[in-house]
């Protein structure tokens, strides 16, 4: 019986050993699979990194070409339009030079007509002048000789009269008689001293009538010269008026000139600070990208080792296991008794094992929560500086709405300075008639009104200089500001690409994580697998070398 017992179980311990070959067997053949995909997922791993890398720089190449070939339109636009408005700044200087040559001709030609009038008709006014005053204080005198001398015989004539009239008194008291003859003689002396006063009378009265007309035409003249003095007083008047009208005009424009060159210097010094804002936050949040980027990667890279690790022992553990299985049947050939404490102890030691898989895995698992939760803080910290961004962008667009409104703003400038130029024409031609109509005044307003058109054209001259250095500046200015500009949006478009391709990278990390994550759960799921078959073997032949121990104490009794 012991015999039989023992044949027997000879028989099972080889069919043990058998199966745990066969089983060893396909362990190893597992273990081949398995490491000749790890060599496959490698080896497609490198390939697909190349591609990604290609495509990567062929996608940087034809970004960088798209962008330099819209920067290159955008500039090519730029300079056309600069190119324009020099043009037309050009065109306007030499429209407002002409105008100012042709009123500086016009000028010289007042000027040289003014002389000549000066010159000739000037000495004949004042001598007439000189004569008609000469006559008026000759006639004056000859008037009141006149006055003392009619005067004279005005009251000769009256005594005349009186003695007369005592005479004839006289001889009418004498009698009736002697009546007719004295009358008679009254009558004779009347007549007679009437054709005497008549006679000496006639060229009087000639003399008187002509002095009297002379006055009357004199005095006709000074008030028509009054006349003209005054006439000539209200266009003065009136000239003053218009000037003070347009020097306030002036005051005013140059005022609001100042205004919107004030303005236009706060909205380009606000907007250089935005933009400098904008951009130390843009290089600020590139330096924390990229620190995130590196530490992703770091993790990644930790997390690729940990893996390996991984790997290595349960490969180590494979191949304890094989040894173990060896030295296993090597002792159950030799004795019974130290196969199965060896294999207590194997049991033991694998259920040691088997907890510290558990414990790693569990550490694994944690490990693989922290990944986790950092992607998720990763994840959200790209969409903040996503909205960051997109803010940003918003914010360059504001930027991009304050400089058109800072060119519509010039556009106005531009169409104000037209319309002063426009003014200022019209105020030439009114100087101009003005002029014309008083070619004929007096000496000393002309020579006033030549002093007051000689300031102004002066004052003139100076704006205008003044109006073409400050848009000088102002094209100088919208030129930087536009350089500037250019450079933004290169470093924004720069960032949008970084962002893009860190974006694809995430992607793709994210993925190769999955995928290690998938293949660590593979491989621990067939590990357990493993583990559990071998204890269940392990268990089944406990129990099989404990019967037989049972059996032959039994038969011994």
């Amino acid at each position: 019986m012991a015999q039989a017992l023992s044949e027997e179980e000879f028989q099972r311990m080889q069919a043990q050993l058998l199966e745990l070959r066969t089983q060893n067997y396909q362990l190893s053949d597992g273990l081949r699979k398995n490491s000749q995909e790890l060599s496959s997922l490698r080896q497609k791993h490198g390939t697909l990194e190349k591609e990604f890398g290609k495509a990567q720089k062929a996608l940087s190449k034809s970004k960088k070409a798209q962008e330099v070939e819209a920067l290159l339109g955008e500039n090519e636009m730029l300079q056309g339009k600069l190119h324009s408005q020099e043009d037309d700044f050009r065109l306007q200087n030499t429209t407002l030079m002409q105008e100012l040559s042709k009123l500086c001709s016009q000028i010289e030609q007042l000027e040289a007509e003014n002389a000549r009038v000066k010159a000739a008709p000037s000495g004949s006014g004042e001598e007439d002048v000189q004569r008609l005053r000469a006559e008026n204080s000759a006639l004056q005198k000859r008037i009141a000789t006149l006055q003392e001398f009619h005067e004279k015989e005005v009251g000769s004539r009256r005594c005349q009269e009186s003695e007369a009239n005592g005479h004839g008194a006289t001889h009418r008291e004498d009698g009736a008689g002697g009546s007719h003859p004295l009358v008679q003689t009254d009558g004779q002396a009347d007549a007679k001293q009437d054709g005497l006063g008549a006679c000496s009378w006639e060229p009087i009265t000639d003399d008187l009538q002509g002095f009297q007309l002379k006055l009357e035409t004199q005095t006709e003249e000074n008030r028509l010269l009054r006349g003209q003095i005054q006439s000539l007083q209200e266009q003065m008047a009136k000239l003053q008026e218009e000037q003070s009208k347009t020097a306030e005009k002036l005051k005013k424009k140059h005022d609001s000139f100042l205004q919107l060159q004030g303005e236009k210097e706060a909205l380009y010094n606000d907007s250089r600070t935005k933009i400098e804002e904008i951009q130390q936050k843009k290089e600020e949040e590139i330096k924390s990208l990229t620190l995130r980027n590196h530490k992703l990667q770091q993790d990644m890279q930790a997390a690729q080792q940990s893996c390996a690790e991984l790997r290595e022992q349960v490969q180590s553990q494979r191949q304890e296991h094989e040894r173990a299985l060896h030295g296993v049947q090597e002792q159950i050939q030799s004795s019974r008794t130290q196969e199965l404490t060896l294999l207590r102890e194997q049991n033991s030691a694998l259920t040691l094992e088997l907890q510290q898989q558990h414990h790693e895995k569990e550490a694994m698992l944690a490990q693989k929560e922290d990944l986790k939760a950092q992607l998720e803080e990763s994840l959200r910290a790209n969409r903040r500086l996503l909205e960051q961004l997109q803010e940003k962008e918003q914010e360059s667009e504001r930027l991009r709405q304050d400089l058109d409104e800072a060119r519509k703003s010039a556009d106005k400038r531009k169409a104000m300075l037209d319309e002063l130029a426009m003014e200022m024409l019209q105020e030439k031609s009114r100087h101009k008639e003005a002029l014309g109509n008083l070619k004929l005044q007096h000496e000393k307003e002309t020579l006033s009104i030549r002093a007051k058109y000689e300031k102004e054209l002066r004052e003139l001259h100076e704006e205008k200089n003044r109006g073409e250095e400050d848009l000088r500046a102002q094209l100088r200015d919208e030129k930087a500001r536009s350089r500037e500009l250019e450079g933004h949006q290169q470093t924004s478009e720069e960032l949008r690409l970084q962002i893009h391709s860190l974006e694809g990278t995430k992607g793709w990390f994210e993925r190769r994580l999955k995928e290690a994550e998938e293949t660590v759960e593979k491989n621990q799921m067939r590990h357990e697998e493993d583990l559990a078959k071998v204890a269940r073997e392990h268990s089944a032949n406990l129990q099989v070398h404990t019967d037989p121990c049972g059996g032959n104490g039994v038969g011994g009794r």
